[in-house]
């Protein structure tokens, strides 16, 4: 047993008495009991040395807990001095309050001789940290076979086990950040990838995630994925969202968006939510005590955010899980940005094999008719039967091959138009041209297949003359008016033009089936058409050429459409185009 100054006194008080009895008379064994008390009195120093040097923490205590004797390396890790301790029970002083009971009840199970010889305590240091100990426990026993103290040495485990924690999280971390990546490039399919996305993160870190991108006009955030895993709080935030949309420039998430940098929220309070929120987002709010925001950046641009909502009762988003999700949301833009690539491959595929489709078959009818006309003629080729055949058959069956023949030449001549505008390669031929005449070229043209389809055509306008390439901008009029042709419905088309702010406008109106907004947009892309192509036919370059010419020109188009309502394209022009010419310099815009 570890020595006490009152036992160190008491042997120096035993040695002093034999000497005093040693000078009175003869005392039978006096010398070996004087050798016998040094002996044990320097063991005695020998072993409070040790305790106090040992880098082991050493506690020994009495039956009631009280401390008994704390070493120098108890003082150095706790910051507790051996006089505030000793005489006091240890749980009142130096164990956590969630720990105390538990503790108690082991100390009286070594009291009752049932050892756990090894255990880790926390103790709570004089400035109030926690700090982790290993202790081994022993016992000493009385005469009477009863524990009377117990002799506990113990390391100070704290910051090696911070260590391994750190370690086993960073492995978590870097574990989580290769199946995500894994779990990411299996997703090709792109709303399969945000939800896929949105549930990982709620997996790995908790609790609910939303996902929303920047539309395409950059006003709005709109949302793509949103998860919980409570369906019922998933299906709250859906409904909330959708019927209160939000800006980019609106919240908290503007600032996130405008700086590219994630925003964490320990603590999200009411006050907050109501100063820096939208207010019709406190029901899906409910129930969320932390906040996680990161950026989707692809290409040094933010397109959207990823946001983690903690649920009340759980741990405030940390550092490292704001660490953790940037990493996170990194992966996730690239993955939502190959599900995008390969969508639009995907749909380019789709484009481009119904194009082979529709062209062959557009090429296919003026072959056939062509055939037709020419087997017909190779009957009756000798000068008799060509004498003895009606003069309106023989010219019947050349127009035909006539008609059919233009009709090649135009879808061979688009075909073309669409190769050298990929290419970059659509030049101007830049002359005086007076719009009227090309619009009356365009009507005449179209003059056959307007009778055909029923519409009646009206043109009005005033003279306007520009530096334009003459074949294109007749090729604009001609696309615009065959376009409202087929889809008039039957109905009339009203052509007009002339000058309106410095500028030339050809607009054409018809009274047909109409264009939904959704799909104004992509009328003008190459391939593409509002309707089914097995109900019309053509190849869907008519407006992309249009819209082509008129930019290289320095012009604009656009629509005005509703469903049953027809169609009112509108072109505007400079009067002089600042486009390149053969030489190299700019054609200069006219003054005024």
């Amino acid at each position: 047993m570890p020595p006490t100054p009152d036992r160190r006194r008491l042997l120096e008080r035993l040695g002093a008495l034999l000497d005093d009895a040693a000078r009175r008379g003869p005392l039978p064994d006096a010398a070996a009991l004087r050798d016998g008390l040094r002996a044990l009195a320097e063991d005695q120093a020998v072993a409070e040395a040790v305790a106090d040097s040992a880098g082991a923490l050493v506690v020994v205590l009495d039956r009631e807990g009280r401390v008994l004797r704390w070493n120098r390396t108890c003082t150095r890790v706790t910051g507790w001095r051996a006089g505030e301790i000793l005489g006091r029970p240890f749980w009142d002083v130096l164990l956590l309050p969630e720990e105390r009971d538990g503790i108690r009840r082991a100390f009286t199970r070594m009291l009752a001789k049932d050892f756990p010889n090894q255990q880790e305590v926390h103790w709570r240091t004089r400035d109030g940290e926690a700090r982790l100990i290993a202790w081994s426990n022993a016992a000493l026993f009385d005469a009477a076979g009863e524990v009377e103290r117990i002799v506990s040495t113990g390391i100070d485990v704290t910051d090696r086990t911070r260590a391994e924690t750190a370690l086993r999280r960073q492995a978590r971390r870097l574990e989580a950040l290769a199946e995500a990546s894994r779990v990411f490039a299996a997703g090709l399919d792109y709303k399969t990838t945000l939800d896929t996305v949105a549930r990982r993160l709620s997996e790995l870190i908790g609790d609910g995630a939303l996902i929303r991108v920047v539309s395409e006009d950059g006003a709005w955030l709109v949302p793509v994925a949103v998860y919980h895993p409570s369906p019922e709080r998933a299906a709250l935030r859906r409904r909330v969202l959708l019927a209160s949309p939000q800006r980019t420039g609106e919240g908290i998430t503007a600032g996130v968006l405008a700086s590219g940098k994630p925003l964490r929220i320990p603590h999200l309070t009411r006050e907050i939510i109501r100063n820096e929120m939208k207010p019709e987002y406190l029901p899906y709010l409910e129930g969320v005590s932390s906040l996680l925001i990161a950026p989707l950046e692809q290409r040094r641009t933010v397109v959207g955010h990823i946001t983690l909502m903690r649920d009340t009762g759980g741990a405030p988003y940390t550092s490292e899980d704001e660490a953790l999700l940037e990493d996170l949301a990194h992966r996730a833009a690239q993955a939502l940005e190959n599900a995008r690539l390969y969508g639009e491959a995907q749909a380019a595929v789709a484009a481009r094999d119904e194009f082979l489709s529709i062209a062959s078959h557009e090429l296919r009818t003026p072959l056939t008719a062509l055939r037709l006309a020419l087997e017909n003629m190779r009957r009756v080729a000798s000068r008799e039967a060509l004498e003895s055949l009606p003069a309106a058959y023989v010219e019947r069956v050349l127009a035909t091959a006539e008609r059919q023949g233009q009709r090649l030449e135009k879808l061979v001549a688009a075909l073309l138009d669409v190769s050298r505008i990929h290419m970059g390669r659509l030049e101007l031929d830049l002359e005086e041209v007076d719009l009227g005449h090309s619009v009356g070229e365009a009507v005449a043209q179209l003059e056959d297949e307007a009778a055909q389809a029923g519409s009646q055509v009206t043109v009005s306008g005033a003279p306007v003359h520009g530096r334009w390439d003459r074949l294109r901008i007749s090729q604009v009029a001609t696309n615009l008016l065959s376009n409202a042709v087929k889809y008039g419905a039957g109905k009339p088309v009203e052509v007009s033009y002339g000058a309106r702010d410095g500028r030339a406008f050809l607009r054409v109106r018809d009274h047909g089936i109409g264009i939904d907004a959704a799909d104004q947009r992509q009328i003008f892309e190459r391939f593409e058409r509002a309707v089914s192509s097995r109900n019309y036919g053509g190849l869907g370059l008519g407006l992309y050429i249009v819209k082509r010419i008129v930019e290289a020109h320095g012009g604009t188009v656009r629509v005005e459409s509703a469903p049953g309502e027809g169609a009112d394209f509108e072109v505007t022009l400079p009067l002089r185009p600042a486009v390149p010419l053969p030489g190299g310099e700019a054609e200069p815009p006219v003054q005024h």
